[in-house]
């Protein structure tokens, strides 16, 4: 009895070695104030789905190289969200980025959503809407349902390291 507790011990301890999550000792204000001037690391996806080819799901965090991150929850499925890092060349985002520089000590914006609409087809069709946060603290875009990502944001980022 005793060897089988200390082997799944074991063998728990060295899957863990890999990763480790601390809680942060700040509160969400704090870490959103901590983090506003930094580089940041995103969610993304590990292989892109070209062509409608099979993707895994899984993601990795990027090196610290972007000012914002993206969440798009699925248009069809909000158990679903698509993240990246934002290409700051891609758009003007003087005016989301203003959200985020309240100077107040107890106020911190913690998500920009956007609900978009873009005319691809001619007009007179029904245009295509979708939502897209952008947000600017270290792992922020969690890639998951779009409750768990609004949920997850409500609290200081966790410190990682790998």
């Amino acid at each position: 009895m005793f060897s089988r507790t200390a082997l799944l011990l074991s063998c728990m301890a060295i899957a863990a070695s890999g990763f480790s999550v601390r809680p942060s000792s700040k509160n969400t204000v704090q870490d959103a104030h901590e983090q506003l001037t930094k580089k940041i690391r995103c969610w993304e996806p590990i292989e892109e789905n070209i062509a409608g080819n099979h993707f895994s799901g899984e993601h990795t965090l990027s090196e610290p190289i972007y000012e914002l991150c993206s969440y798009m929850p699925d248009p069809k499925d909000f158990n679903k969200g698509y993240v990246n890092g934002v290409d700051m060349e891609s758009d003007d985002y003087t005016n989301v980025l203003n959200f985020f520089q309240i100077t107040h000590p107890r106020l911190a914006t913690l998500n920009v959503c956007l609900q978009e609409a873009f005319q691809f087809r001619a007009a007179g069709r029904p245009s295509q809407t979708s939502i897209r946060c952008l947000c600017k603290r270290d792992g922020c875009n969690l890639p998951k349902g779009f409750t768990t990502f609004l949920d997850f944001n409500k609290l200081p980022m966790p410190e990682t390291s790998f």
